[in-house]
């Protein structure tokens, strides 16, 4: 008998592959991980220390067909925390990994690990890694961090772009704050990133998700339906259907900004964002804006609004007519004409 087949499993936790994915990180003898950190094609892994892994569940989201009101979406979920060392300091990354529990999953721990851009290290990694002690508090030794150390680029242009990065990153933590909006800051891709969960009833799962990443020269904003819409998409039959909604969107579908009625600034279009189906096989449905640094602190209000609420509305609205065309209820057609009634007729 493994180790790992003696750890109890709680109550609360139904789904198996959670439940199996927990046990086959729990039991590892070499707790390493390769975390790819960079959304394309080319990957960018990094080697982490597993710390800690937490279980959890949400609570259970109803959804109403026909009058009959019937459970839809119970998440559960095992966050990882991972630890490196990069450049010389400390740094952790948390991965949350949800799955519904109400839905089957016809799917193994390592295909799930791998869907979420992980993978757990051989001896070999191990062998050829370079690490560093953590003391602990009693002064014994602690676990081994891998060390993982990136060229910095010093130029005088670089510098220069850094500073604003860093300045309008700061700008936007003090807006958060003030409006009490609940954010994760971390480094990703070398850059300060900041992770938000919009609260969205139309949504599948009732919540999107969201990044900012602070380039040198732009600011990259993605705003994203959750793990529940990705596994609609990907189950769908009408994929086809789908790229002809996003083209029309992209074409069609321009919403104005404003600040809530408060009157600071009139209604108006800002920003254009770009809705597309992600290429990594992820099925991840997602709004992409790319955000001028110059133009930011010209419209600093303006841009903030559009991140933490423009965006996050624009996906909620939209929710209806894409997961039921997806789920085959509506046309294409209908769900564009929903679209513009929706949108523009109200």
């Amino acid at each position: 008998m493994k180790l790992n087949d003696l750890i109890l499993r709680p109550k609360e936790i139904t789904c198996d592959v959670i439940w199996e994915l927990y046990k086959l990180l729990e039991g590892l003898k070499n707790r390493y991980l390769w975390v790819d950190q960079l959304e394309t094609a080319e990957k960018n892994e990094k080697l982490m220390f597993l710390q800690k892994l937490t279980l959890g569940v949400d609570d259970v989201i109803y959804d109403v067909l026909d009058d009959v009101e019937f459970a839809d979406t119970k998440l559960e979920w095992l966050e990882l925390t991972l630890k490196d060392i990069e450049n010389g300091k400390s740094k952790k990354y948390y991965s949350k990994i949800k799955v519904n529990a109400i839905h089957k999953q016809e799917i193994s721990p390592e295909e799930l690990l791998e869907r979420n851009k992980l993978r757990i290290a051989d001896e070999s990694d191990i062998e050829n890694a370079v690490f560093e002690e953590e003391e602990s508090y009693n002064n014994e030794s602690g676990p081994r961090i891998p060390v993982n150390d990136y060229p910095i680029q010093i130029r005088r242009d670089i510098i220069k772009m850094g500073q604003r990065a860093g300045a309008m990153a700061r700008n936007l933590k003090d807006y958060l704050k003030a409006y009490s909006i609940p954010f994760r800051e971390d480094i990703d891709l070398g850059v300060k990133r900041f992770t938000f969960v919009f609260m969205c009833e139309k949504a599948p799962g009732g919540f999107t998700e969201g990044c900012i990443w602070f380039f040198d020269k732009a600011a990259e904003v993605r705003v994203y339906y959750n793990e529940l819409a990705t596994d609609i998409c990907r189950k769908s039959k009408y994929k086809s259907e789908l790229f002809r909604l996003l083209n029309y969107i992209n074409a069609r579908v321009f919403m104005e900004e404003s600040d809530g009625g408060n009157k600071w600034y009139e209604p108006q279009i800002l920003h254009t964002p770009r809705i597309y189906l992600t290429e990594d096989e992820g099925d991840d449905i997602t709004i992409t804006t790319m955000i001028n640094y110059r133009f930011w602190k010209e419209a600093r209000l303006e841009t903030e609004d559009y991140i933490t609420a423009y965006c996050p509305e624009l996906l909620d609205r939209l929710a209806p007519f894409i997961f039921d065309m997806l789920k085959g209820r509506i046309s294409v057609q209908e769900a564009i004409s929903g679209i513009n009634k929706e949108l523009f007729d109200n």
